[in-house]
């Protein structure tokens, strides 16, 4: 009867030993795992990271948008604007209402104005109804609103964070959305919001409003913008090309 006891205890200690086995080998298992997980998404993060600054580098060395970042920053600014290929070419005074006049919806020129049918000037390319530097503002404003566009997509696709965004381009989407300083101001911020409409940069409506500025036809910004023009006449033609009823 003893010896029957002595290997009972001894069956059920081991078989306690094995389960005590099991559990730290399942507790290890579990702890490696989220080791694993953590250093995984760590490397995500970082991969993440690297591949804006990379997207961002790319797109702030490219030359039309580094210009449209002089014409957003600046009121007035003399700067080699055109596109001549030539080394010397002359600068331009580039001012609010240049810009204003040139982001126009070219339907307002008339008929015969447009937006896809270049033609050449002294080496600098033109568009109906708009002058060579009013054709190059276009230019730099298209190059700055895709790459927007691009970036809006890279969040609605969960490839990034719009807050991973702030610390590029908070600065420029706020220069834009901010209020008016005056009257040319006005027209400028209320030709870019209506350009942004009319030509469907979706996108770039999309991440304004991420970013707290909601700038479509419909938000207060919009008609902040309008009224500060200072003229009804101008601001209610602009505001019909997208559809939107100003008085």
């Amino acid at each position: 009867m003893r010896d029957f006891l002595v290997v009972t205890w001894y069956r059920f200690a081991a078989l306690e030993f094995d389960r005590k086995i099991k559990v730290l080998a399942l507790i290890g298992a579990i702890v490696g795992f989220l080791v694993g997980l953590f250093q995984y998404r760590k490397a995500q993060r970082w991969k993440k990271a690297e591949f804006l600054a990379n997207e961002m580098k790319h797109f702030f060395a490219t030359p039309r948008v580094q210009k449209a970042l002089v014409l957003i920053d600046w009121g007035s600014r003399r700067f080699q604007l055109l596109e001549s290929g030539a080394a010397d070419v002359a600068e331009t005074l580039v001012t609010r209402k240049m810009q204003a006049s040139g982001l126009r919806p070219h339907v307002l020129l008339g008929p015969a104005a447009s937006d896809d049918e270049v033609f050449v000037v002294d080496g600098a390319v033109a568009l109906k109804g708009f002058t060579v530097e009013e054709a190059a503002i276009r230019d730099c404003y298209d190059a700055f609103l895709d790459g927007l566009e691009q970036f809006a997509s890279y969040v609605k696709t969960g490839l990034v964070h719009v807050d991973s965004l702030r610390p590029y381009l908070g600065y420029w989407i706020a220069e834009i959305a901010s209020p008016a300083q005056d009257s040319e101001d006005a027209a400028w911020c209320a030709a870019l919001l209506t350009y942004i409409s009319f030509y469907r940069f979706e996108g770039v409506l999309w991440l304004f409003e991420a970013f707290g500025h909601a700038i479509s036809p419909s938000s207060p910004t919009y008609s902040s913008f309008l009224k500060g023009m200072g003229n009804p006449q101008a601001a209610t033609e602009l505001a019909q090309t997208i559809g939107y009823h100003y008085s």
